[in-house]
């Protein structure tokens, strides 16, 4: 295969965390993959090896995270929680007898999200094969965006969360379809305005770190899924890093760990969608 300057990737990416876009990094997002393994021996050839066995293999994802949220907090400290009067508004697109097709459109807000056959801008999709598809589809490239909200799927109904807590997510979400009984759309209510609200952190002891993992997903920023760097299973025990200062920005400091799937897999680099041998 022949060089490519198109192969040659800059840039940073989103972290999201079981969905969640958890918003502006500090000093950039650091992926390390390790993999220890047993030199094979024998007393006939002394020290050199004569094999090397793999005995595992582990991801550790650094992100510092820059908006020190309360909810980015209650995400990345295990066993925090958050108390508040707020709450946020959420609505949801369900997807119900077939997958959409060209020019089928949902108004989030004032954004359009269109499925068309050749897409071409930001927030135009292609066109699914299952409703399934097209729920996934639909949150995904929410997740990407910088909307203020998030996203997530499951068979075949997208449910949509304002990020923030009050009023201003309650907004307008349409659908307009070819065929008006292949969707129905559900606009963005229950939003409460916060007055008041804290984060109480506990000591933590003995929280099983698996219990609490999550699908963890580095996404460069401009892309829509193809250069994807997902850990299946992800945790990450809490920490916080900053001072009250004028010159220096408070981090969350989020250090992720992966963990192996019940099928034995750790991470995934590209598409998670792609099928076949």
């Amino acid at each position: 295969m022949p060089s490519s300057a198109e192969n040659v990737k800059l840039g940073v990416c989103n972290v999201l965390f079981d969905g969640r876009n958890l918003g502006y990094t500090k000093g950039g997002v650091e992926v390390e993959v390790t993999t220890s393994t047993h030199p094979v021996t024998v007393d006939q050839t002394g020290e050199t090896p004569i094999g090397e066995l793999v005995t595992g293999r582990q991801v550790k994802v650094t992100a510092p995270l820059a908006e020190t949220t309360l909810d980015n907090l209650v995400a990345v400290m295990p066993g925090s929680t958050l108390i508040t009067d707020g709450a946020k508004a959420s609505g949801s697109v369900t997807f119900k007898t077939a997958a959409p097709v060209n020019g089928d459109k949902i108004v989030l807000a004032s954004t359009t999200i269109t499925f068309k056959t050749v897409p071409a801008g930001p927030f135009d999709l292609p066109i699914p094969a299952t409703i399934g598809a097209a729920a996934s589809a639909l949150a995904d490239v929410i997740n990407a965006s910088n909307l203020p909200f998030v996203a997530s799927a499951n068979a075949g109904v997208t449910t949509i969360t304002a990020k923030t807590r009050g009023v201003a997510g309650n907004v307008a979400l349409v659908a307009t379809f070819v065929t008006a009984a292949n969707v129905t759309a559900v606009a963005l209510t229950g939003g409460v305005d916060v007055t008041k609200a804290q984060v109480k952190v506990s000591t933590g002891v003995n929280i099983n770190l698996l219990s609490v993992a999550k699908t963890l997903v580095l996404r460069p920023i401009g892309t829509t899924g193809a250069d994807d760097f997902t850990v299946y299973k992800a945790a990450c025990p809490g920490a916080i890093n900053f001072t009250y200062q004028q010159d220096a920005e408070r981090i969350y400091s989020a250090v992720f760990t992966g963990y192996a799937a019940d099928d034995g897999g750790l991470f995934a680099v590209g598409d998670v969608t792609a099928t076949g041998a």
